[in-house]
């Protein structure tokens, strides 16, 4: 089903007449005993504060809100937020997550694209998209935080940040919760956690995880059912509290997913090799060439051939100096593994696969001093960040007698190796100064400074022996300074408005599949994104309705484009990277909530966005660039509207209590490839999730369903080898999981 915009504006102005917001505004007791919303503390800004004191564009659910959701990952929170997308790539182990904020992002796979959203785990920035898409386990809070983030957060949260946070050890009480939910597709899942106070100091607790799936892919070569998944977590952590004013907690994260192998479609169009030399052909624009999009044609998937593991460690102290004074440290460490048989053709043929073993480690240590006073508050601090990374990559190329002269059938293989390493280093600020009692100014800069190297073993590679190699990286340095300032005014208690403007960088960096010299030695540099933003913040009708928005304006600069380009050797293509563009993102953002009744709250969001390419340079290296303006094409993944509408019903029934909850979600047509192939596009769409669920004192029993509309579009693309001036050797597209549905048991017991 499409949808129209004229009916997503009409849907949009529904949802701002009656209200809409992304938290659920019952989920306290207190909250829903007196009729009013309830109260939602947010951490967005590395401590405690109420969202509504908040001067900056941000969305947030709590741990009773995410208690209703379906989530299985941070795929489908995109609906508790505007101008947001969130989408599983399906390329590879770790589910690699595309996440665009305010239509900036990035969809690539490789480690050495540094990501424009921050996707930060209790406290520790994800340095990939690999890994990213963290699953709905044991969480007690996320919080979505559009805009740059370029203060706080640093580097690499150009277009925002989700701020996940998730249960501590606590000395409270025993307590804990066991989960079991199933569903179709094979769908089960196991989970829980248990909380042990092993005296008034020290407090453990163990978390674990298992869910398998069958998959929702046919595989019409293989005659089989593909896609299928197994996740496994294992979580222990512990707080201590030796004195009232030092605490220390620390956890460790481990987790295990194998899965079958990428599963992608065939889109190649009439003008592509694959179609015109190989009649490897889509059977239309948006159809594949296996007629249906849960139908795959790859020959390379046979069993379990893909396994990501991975690894956090997160340790963080606080020692309260005195009233008003603390100092916090933060250390985290993240590392992958992971092993791919990936067929990336869509085929039955073996025309373009790839081998590609990688592993990456990222480590860093943040600390701050936090200061809170009568009217000034600050929060300072340093930050050092390593990371490393290898990929082993081995491609075999079987469309040689075309481009390379090669005898029919023939699979030529090539291997090149690439490591990167970065280290980072920054120093931050922000503080907040009441010139009045109703009128704050915050200030706050980064300075930061990026060191990058890149090393790569490449045979066919023509000239990399002049320089290139693991010993002999190629290196560039970089530095830049992201500035804060905000003035925010409350006209009364339940009412507040703010003035904005925010600076962030996403770093440079080298291309991590180069096909030649060029692009393997000249570094790309960072990209840079001003926000200025008009907002506020209120309450009305005693607490019964909330009505909170923004006004933006962006200006994106030295914006990196990442291109498959065409090449004479290698594997007839590479990706080239250049700071070629230059935009601007213009955009309107609504959140409400509605306590329509003591029953009945009615929540969702609003988001209206134009964006567009002031300049953009064409990245053929074989087209001057003079020639070429392609300012025309539209930005990827920036939809011009989006909207959610999440009405929820509760009452009690038979000792216990009854909730009906259902999430419309509105996205309005958007471009996946930078060329915006027509084969790629997404159009208008509608998705709706839904949860009825019946709570008996400690245990609830849920029935849940994803994508009830059965939506299939297209959640990643990718145009293999084109230019403007080639059209190509094909495009490969993957479609949204379809409808799903389950039942999932709760109990909970202690504190």
């Amino acid at each position: 089903m499409t949808m129209s915009k004229s009916s997503l504006l009409i849907a949009a102005a529904v949802a701002m007449a009656c209200g809409s917001f992304s938290v659920t505004a019952f989920s306290a007791d207190e909250a829903s005993s007196q009729g009013v919303l309830e109260e939602i503390t947010v951490t967005a800004r590395k401590r405690e504060e109420n969202l509504q004191d908040l001067g900056t564009s941000i969305s947030a659910l709590g741990a009773a809100d995410l208690e209703r959701r379906a989530d299985v990952d941070l795929q489908s929170f995109a609906n508790a937020a505007p101008n947001v997308i969130i989408n599983d790539l399906q390329q590879g182990p770790g589910s690699p997550a595309a996440i665009s904020i305010r239509g900036i992002g990035t969809t690539d796979v490789e480690k050495n694209f540094d990501p424009t959203a921050g996707v930060v785990v209790d406290g520790i920035f994800i340095g990939v998209n690999s890994g990213a898409m963290i699953k709905a386990l044991d969480l007690q809070g996320i919080e979505i935080l559009r805009g740059p983030q370029g203060t706080l957060f640093g580097r690499n949260s150009i277009a925002g940040v989700i701020n996940v946070t998730r249960k501590k050890a606590s000395t409270e009480g025993v307590a804990g919760a066991v989960r079991a939910s199933g569903g179709n597709y094979g769908e089960l899942a196991l989970d829980g956690y248990i909380n042990l106070p092993l005296s008034d100091k020290f407090a453990f607790k163990l978390g674990a995880a298992k869910r398998d799936n069958d998959g929702w892919f046919y595989n019409q070569t293989r005659k089989a059912d593909t896609g299928k998944l197994e996740f496994t977590s294992f979580s222990p952590s512990f707080t201590f509290k030796p004195t009232d004013n030092f605490e220390f907690t620390y956890r460790y994260d481990k987790t295990e997913q194998d899965q079958d192998a990428n599963t992608v479609l065939n889109v190649a169009q009439s003008n592509q090799i694959f179609c015109l030399a190989y009649r490897e052909c889509a059977k239309g624009i948006q159809t594949p060439q296996s007629g249906d999009r849960y139908t795959v044609l790859q020959n390379g998937l046979g069993g379990y051939q893909t396994y990501f593991d991975s690894e956090l460690h997160t340790a963080t102290a606080r020692f309260d100096v005195n009233e008003g004074n603390a100092l916090e440290y933060v250390y985290g460490k993240f590392s992958t593994d992971e092993k791919v048989f990936q067929d990336w053709d869509g085929t039955a043929r073996t025309l373009y696969h790839t081998d590609r073993p990688a592993v990456w480690n990222q480590a860093s240590h943040e600390l701050r001093w936090v200061h809170t006073g009568e009217r000034l508050d600050v929060t300072a601090g340093l930050y050092i960040w390593e990371s490393d990374y290898r990929i082993d990559l081995r491609s075999y190329i079987g469309f040689g007698d075309v481009l390379f002269g090669l005898p029919a059938g023939t699979v030529l293989t090539i291997d090149q190796t690439v490591v990167q390493n970065t280290e980072s280093k920054a120093a931050f600020f922000e503080a907040d100064y009441k010139l009045t009692d109703a009128l704050t100014l915050t200030v706050g800069g980064r300075y930061t400074e990026d060191d990058k190297d890149s090393g790569l073993i490449d045979a066919s590679m023509p000239g990399l022996a002049k320089l290139g190699s693991l010993a002999n990286p190629f290196q560039k340095s970089w530095s830049e300074f992201t500035p804060k300032l905000n003035l925010r005014y409350r006209l009364n208690d339940d009412a507040m408005v703010y003035g904005l403007y925010s600076k962030g960088f996403r770093a440079g960096g080298f291309s991590g599949r180069p096909g030649t010299y060029e692009a393997a030695s000249i570094a790309y540099n960072p990209e840079t994104v001003d926000n200025y933003e008009l907002g506020w913040k209120s309450e009305w009708m005693d607490g019964r309705v909330r009505f909170n928005g923004s006004v933006f304006m962006m200006k994106y600069d030295d914006k990196q484009e990442e291109q498959s380009v065409p090449t004479a050797g290698g594997t007839g293509q590479q990706t080239l990277v250049l700071n070629a563009a230059q935009a601007e993102i213009n955009g309107i953002e609504i959140d409400l909530a509605a306590r329509v009744t003591e029953n009945f709250t009615l929540t969702g969001n609003i988001g209206i966005m134009d964006s567009k390419f002031k300049k953009l340079i064409d990245t053929d290296p074989a087209t001057p660039v003079s020639k070429r303006d392609l300012s025309y094409l539209k930005l990827r993944r920036a939809p011009e509207y989006t909207a959610t509408i999440s009405p929820n019903y509760t009452w009690n029934l038979a000792n216990g209590a009854v909730w009906v909850q259902a999430d419309l979600r509105l996205v309005d047509d958007q471009e996946l490839t930078f060329l915006n192939s027509p084969q790629s596009q997404v159009k208008g769409h509608e998705v709706i999730d839904a949860s009825i669920g019946y709570r008996m004192d400690n245990t609830t029993f849920t029935l849940w369903g994803m994508n009830l509309t059965n939506d299939d579009s297209w959640t990643q693309a990718y145009d293999v080898g084109t230019s403007v001036t080639f059209p190509g050797l094909w495009t490969y597209a993957a479609a949204r999981p379809p409808r799903t549905y389950g039942l999932r048991i709760t109990h909970n017991f202690g504190k």
